[in-house]
């Protein structure tokens, strides 16, 4: 089997044109554990940022559970100065329990986006690629999600601080870590990615398909994008619907025309947005 190619730099500029517009000399930030993936991300939105004389950002953070991730943290941050890409370092200092991936998660997105809001940066990059997208499937399917559950992570997601983008989730890992290769990179690998205790470990585990190129993989993640189509043209029907039948005060109630509104599942959801 051919070994893929990196993703070059035209394919994410490919990328990252429908997430725009982005205007001139934008000050992107990036989330960068050390792992292949989020690595390539900041090579590439690096040289994506500087072609259109802006500057990346990198945010390393530090769950501080594990002996030596503080020293390996450090070793991203240095990798990162040494390629001229400016990197800060975020302290989180979990404490162990239980939910400690998902509250891993949680602390870290709350800290990148306090340090894009400190750093004035208004754009987020984070490095989910296809695999990731296939395997939040599994596990929100596991869970009982509905519909917009299953649309699994969004390309584009507001936030207060930033927008956050995740330009990778059509790419399989694989050509990611082909970008560190070319590159002459060797990455940080944690250990608790492989863990079975964790639920997303077993599901990957299940799926056996490290580089993201399998034919499973790569229909759950086209499963998603089906969900994804579902969940944006029903926002788009609940926002078509509000345009006609509410009008917003700035006092922060709203009036509702009850003839406009309906009484269908469009109605249903757009009073519920209202509320």
């Amino acid at each position: 089997m051919d070994r893929p190619a990196p993703l070059t730099d035209a394919e994410f500029a490919a990328l990252m044109a429908p997430l725009g517009p982005f205007g001139a000399a934008p000050r992107l930030a990036a989330g960068v554990s050390g792992g292949p993936h989020s690595l390539a991300l900041a090579l590439l939105a690096d040289a994506w940022a500087r072609a259109r004389g802006g500057s990346l950002l990198a945010l390393v953070a530090d769950h501080g559970l594990r002996p030596g991730s503080g020293a390996e943290a450090e070793g991203v941050a240095a990798l990162l100065a040494a390629r001229g890409i400016a990197a800060r370092l975020l302290r989180l200092g979990l404490a162990p329990g239980p939910g400690l991936q998902e509250r891993a998660r949680a602390a870290r997105q709350e800290a990148l986006l306090a340090a894009c809001r400190e750093e004035g940066r208004p754009w987020l990059l984070l490095g989910h690629h296809r695999a990731d997208q296939a395997e939040t499937l599994l596990f929100r399917a596991l869970r009982g999600s509905g519909p917009a559950g299953l649309a699994g992570m969004a390309p584009a997601r507001e936030a207060a601080a930033a927008l956050v983008l995740r330009p990778l989730l059509g790419v399989p890992p694989a050509r990611l870590e082909a970008v560190l290769e070319a590159a002459g990179i060797a990455p940080v690998r944690d250990p608790s990615n492989a863990d079975p205790r964790f639920a997303r470990a077993r599901l990957r585990q299940a799926l056996g398909d490290p580089g993201g190129t399998g034919p499973a993989t790569a229909a759950l993640a086209e499963a998603a994008g089906a969900f994804a189509r579902r969940r944006a043209a029903r926002e788009a029907a609940v926002a078509e619907r509000l345009a006609v039948a509410a009008r917003l005060h700035p006092e922060g109630w709203a009036e509702i025309e009850p003839a406009a509104l309906g009484a269908d599942a469009v109605a249903g959801a757009a009073l519920a947005a209202l509320l």
